[in-house]
């Protein structure tokens, strides 16, 4: 499962698009540019790309509400995928979805369509794995989901499910230690939400989220079993939570000390240090990196600001037809 020294670069590349498309869109959502409600994905970047960058094309995947460089890395275009968080008609979603809270789909590039409640997309991601399986497919499904949405009753029936019909499905399970404003620990009664993996007969493993390359590694082989028939794994990733739930989450029951904490290790940091240590990336090459991420996403932004505004048909289109 090892990189080439030229897929390290392009992963530092999703990691950083991650990270400074989550800085822009955070900004946008205050000039209140954006359709809908907006989750930061702060110092996650590298379970989100670390992942992402496991999958191969005809597998299925399901986002979690945080991060949005996966869509990107999976195949929506820059443009067309801002234009759909400002609900503009030219932008994914035609302005009928809240593109920036996760609910979107595609199915041509395996993008499960899901809803809105935390943890309740989990199902469909059991559903397109027993596709796969239903249709003998040499795919997987990888779904994300939240320490906090992980507690709820059709997560536990759809784990269950999965273990009983030897899916191919891997969970990664992203436990950044806050249910909204719950601490996992008060919430959840076992020190790893892993463990709970030997209840429905398959694998669970703890891993820190925080590194990408071990991120990679894991989603990796967890994938490469269950497209050989192998059944689900459940990956733990131990990641930090920098910000409040939300844009519009005052953040009020964690103290300065928790967040500066919090955000003691940022990954793309320690990923920077490894390709320095390799000699596959230095202090030029990351500003003509990080110049060009930028370039692309004021282009993007750009573009979404010119887009026009959704009519009448764009807004009933497939929920409402007229008679006659």
């Amino acid at each position: 499962m090892s990189l080439s020294k030229k897929q390290m670069l392009e992963l530092y590349r999703w990691l950083l698009l991650d990270r400074l498309l989550d800085l822009k869109a955070n900004e946008l959502f205050r000039m209140g540019k954006l359709m809908s409600m907006y989750h930061s994905a702060l110092g996650q970047e590298a379970v989100d790309m670390g992942a992402s960058y496991a999958l191969k094309d005809g597998d299925a995947f399901l986002p979690s509400h945080r991060g949005k460089g996966i869509y990107i890395m999976r195949g929506i275009d820059l443009k067309f995928f801002m234009a759909g968080m400002f609900g503009k008609k030219e932008g994914l979603g035609q302005g009928r979805i809240p593109v920036g809270s996760h609910m979107c789909g595609d199915p041509s590039i395996g993008l499960v369509p899901i809803q809105g409640a935390i943890g309740s997309p989990f199902t469909a991601g059991v559903g397109a794995a027993l596709a796969f399986k239903l249709q003998h497919k040499p795919n997987a499904c990888l779904s994300f989901l939240g320490d906090g949405g992980s507690s709820r009753g059709d997560v536990h029936e759809g784990m269950n499910l999965a273990g009983v019909l030897h899916l191919p499905l891997v969970i990664i399970l992203i436990n950044n230690g806050w249910s909204l404003s719950v601490r996992s620990e008060y919430a959840i009664p076992v020190e790893h939400i892993s463990a709970r993996a030997a209840g429905y007969g398959f694998p669970g493993v703890t891993i820190d989220g925080r590194d990408v390359l071990k991120v990679y590694e894991a989603v990796s082989k967890a994938l490469e079993k269950a497209r050989k028939g192998g059944g689900p794994t459940l990956i733990e990733a131990m990641v930090d939570r920098w910000t409040a739930h939300s844009a519009n989450d005052p953040d009020i029951y964690r103290t300065d000390e928790e967040r500066e904490e919090a955000r003691k290790i940022d990954p793309i940091h320690e990923y920077e240090k490894v390709l320095e240590d390799k000699n596959i990336l230095d202090e030029e090459k990351r500003e003509e990196i990080r110049s060009e991420i930028s370039a692309q996403i004021e282009e993007a932004v750009a573009y979404a600001d010119s887009c026009t505004e959704p009519g009448y048909e764009e807004l009933v289109y497939g929920v409402y037809k007229e008679a006659g």
